[in-house]
């Protein structure tokens, strides 16, 4: 298997651009025609063939190599997740470095913050802040595509708006137009939302008749009328009666609106039980208050468990996934597990089952499985936020049922979608999704996750979108 860090660093370090040089020769539309359509009648209203650049194809051993900034670790991701889409979308494999250097033919370099080349440095002085241009330059015989940017966050747009345009899942090519020249920005709306909020982990946002709430660890709640999710935040305090058991950590509460109902999951630790426990309160209104409905923890009595989410299935059976916390784990590394619920959330009506551990995926490096929300995607995929550790701190991460269902089979995306990595400023997680006034779909973090970085724990929203069956930023603009 190639040494991706060897891959990586061969070639040297660059600042603030992308670059491609075609692995394979131009391809044009008249060279898939059939013999029927090359004897077909031309007319003189019929476009031109236009020139393809062929930078791969499905299935292909392809000799391309990716550079970047050994200053700038940003970079370096977003060149590998051009690199994960050639793999997963079409299956395209990377020649060795020896393989690679013995090749005769112009391999394809990607090369991430190249502004020591000519070509992208003078593209680059044409941006403004928060700016990216996507161009095919051809030099000294070898084509390249240009990627520009200036700013982290035109970074992230202009790989995003690669991908999604140029490397065709359905058609299994990557390929650009020959006189390609794109240009855009991102931030056509705050990339991170800051609330005014002094102080709250774990926000979890309930959008009720245009009024925002915002439930946070203390079973505290803040409420907005402005219909600005950065001011007017309102503290109502804490909206939960203490259960008679309960003493520490009210962690995590999230409200969902339920069969005309509000009902509260959230986390204490119980003398009765000497563990920290998931529990479900019941209100009739937002503001509440909440009150226990489930005579102590639902989680088993014996296990740490925290963080519960709520989801009902296509079937209308409601479920609660949980965190088996790693305090209570038989190896230390946390476990995230789910069970069905009664039709009034007042019990379990099946045995809680594993649905994946914390050291499934390879970006983690903790063994928490924290605050799990799930999400269906039109096409019926079922997705996972969790958090967890990545190399820069907390971070939010994505794992996606095979089949659809709770107690499936559970796998983990390689992206992120959020860390620190992808801000240069704050980690962050906890995440949750909830829809704005607007209908624009947001994120919710606290982020960081540790008030000695710099500033408390804070709800930041970042707009998010679906798109093909994932979750991605929802920041650039053609």
């Amino acid at each position: 298997m190639i040494d991706m860090k060897s891959l990586l660093r061969a070639v040297g370090s660059c600042l603030l651009c992308v670059s491609l040089l075609a692995c394979g020769k131009g391809v044009t539309a008249a060279d898939t025609t059939t013999a029927a359509e090359e004897t077909a009648p031309q007319t003189e209203t019929e476009a031109p063939a236009q020139e393809m650049i062929g930078i791969a194809a499905r299935g292909e051993k392809s000799a391309f190599q990716i550079v970047y900034s050994t200053e700038d670790d940003t970079s370096g991701k977003y060149a590998v997740k051009i690199l994960n889409a050639l793999k997963d979308r079409l299956g395209v494999t990377v020649m060795s470095r020896a393989d690679y250097l013995a090749k005769q033919e112009t391999p394809c370099e990607i090369l991430v913050g190249a502004t020591r080349r000519e070509d992208c440095a003078a593209l680059t002085e044409t941006l403004g802040n928060n700016e990216y241009a996507i161009k095919a330059v051809v030099e000294d015989g070898k084509t390249k595509i240009v990627i520009a940017y200036k700013g982290v966050y035109a970074l992230m747009c202009a790989v995003d708006r690669f991908v999604e345009e140029y490397v065709h899942e359905d058609r299994g090519v990557a390929e650009v137009p020959a006189d390609l020249e794109v240009r855009g920005s991102c931030a056509a709306r705050d990339v991170l939302t800051v609330s005014s909020i002094p102080q709250l982990r774990d926000p979890c946002v309930l959008v009720e008749d245009g009024v925002y709430y915002t439930y946070g660890t203390g079973w505290v709640c803040w409420k907005n009328t402005s219909g600005n999710l950065r001011s007017g935040w309102k503290s109502l305090g804490m909206v939960a009666q203490i259960p008679q058991y309960a003493d520490t950590n009210y962690w995590a509460p999230e409200v969902h609106k339920y069969n005309g109902a509000y009902y509260m999951f959230t986390t204490y630790h119980s003398t009765e039980t000497g563990h920290r426990g998931c529990t479900i309160m019941k209100s009739d209104r937002p503001e509440g208050p909440f009150v226990e409905i489930t005579n102590g923890h639902i989680t088993p009595h014996d296990w740490d468990s925290i963080d519960g989410t709520f989801y009902v299935d296509p079937e209308g059976q409601p479920w609660m996934i949980f965190v088996h916390e790693w305090t209570s784990t038989d190896d230390g590394v946390g476990r995230m597990a789910a069970a069905k619920l009664s039709d009034d959330l007042t019990h379990f009506i099946s045995e809680p089952v594993e649905l994946f551990r914390a050291d499934d995926t390879a970006w983690s490096k903790g063994n928490v499985t924290d605050g799990c929300w799930m999400y269906r995607c039109e096409d019926g995929q079922l997705l996972m936020l969790w958090s967890n550790w990545d190399g820069a701190g907390y971070c939010v991460g994505i794992a996606r049922s095979a089949d659809g269902r709770v107690d499936g089979t559970w796998t983990q995306d390689k992206d992120l979608l959020y860390s620190k990595n992808m801000t240069g400023e704050y980690d962050g997680g906890h995440g949750m999704l909830f829809t704005d006034t607007d209908g624009q779909m947001y994120l919710s973090i606290h982020s960081p996750n540790n008030s000695a970085a710099g500033r408390k724990e804070t709800p930041v929203f970042i707009p998010v979108r679906e798109q093909n069956g994932t979750l991605t930023w929802d920041i650039w603009r053609k």
